[in-house]
């Protein structure tokens, strides 16, 4: 049974959070007709329930999407995510927000993350209100399966990271990307390389992928 509402993605997300990080739910405040802030002893949780994934994000920024080779995105309100980000936090805890779909998917990621790397890469979009426009391929997804397609897709971003050295960063890059710790690629590089231009890479990614699957022919 898919969830309709707020209440069924928070009542969903109660189970999630138990299950995935092993805290109990203390409190639960509504900040919008689609997110709520849910409170435990350690950590503090935006819940952002969405209808859907957006398969607009290459309209909307297809210089992006061909680079990373990925047209599906989450639009959240940058409102909503930066007053969160913001609010009064006196006992430190840790700030995550949980993206809930219909479908019963849930993503993770920090807000400072998702804040960084939007505001960095420039994935604003107005539709009745500003929106961060999130590539779900740098989501975690902690409940739900790993599609086909996702797994293609960071396979050849991972070895665009291992095609490409870090020697061609510099400091300023390396400060851009220093917080982005939480993307479930397990990789430093890619979010900065994979915005920059990739095609000489493609053909010979494809060659390793090939000699991946079917093992190397001459040798």
């Amino acid at each position: 049974m898919k969830i309709k509402t707020l209440n069924g993605a928070l009542m969903f997300a109660k189970n999630v959070i138990k299950k995935y990080f092993g805290e109990v739910v203390l409190k639960v405040s509504p900040v919008d007709k689609n997110a709520a802030i849910i409170e435990t002893k350690y950590s503090l949780f935006l819940l952002y329930f969405v209808e859907n994934v957006d398969k607009g994000f290459r309209q909307a920024f297809p210089e992006i999407a061909r680079q990373i080779m990925w047209d599906e995105g989450i639009k959240i309100s940058k409102k909503t995510i930066l007053e969160f980000l913001n609010k009064p936090n006196p006992e430190h805890k840790k700030l995550s927000v949980l993206i809930v779909l219909p479908s019963k998917d849930v993503y993770q990621i920090s807000p400072s993350s998702l804040v960084n790397f939007c505001e960095l890469a420039r994935l604003e979009v107005e539709d009745n209100g500003v929106y961060y426009f999130f590539p779900t391929i740098f989501l975690k997804k902690i409940e739900g399966d790993i599609t086909q397609k996702e797994t293609r897709t960071r396979d050849k971003l991972s070895l665009i990271s291992q095609i490409n050295s870090l020697d061609d960063f510099d400091s300023d890059d390396l400060e851009q990307v220093a917080s982005f710790k939480d993307f479930d690629v397990d990789f430093l590089g890619e979010i900065v390389r994979s915005l920059r231009s990739i095609e000489e890479k493609l053909e010979s990614i494809e060659n390793l992928l090939k000699r991946s699957k079917y093992g190397r022919k001459d040798s």
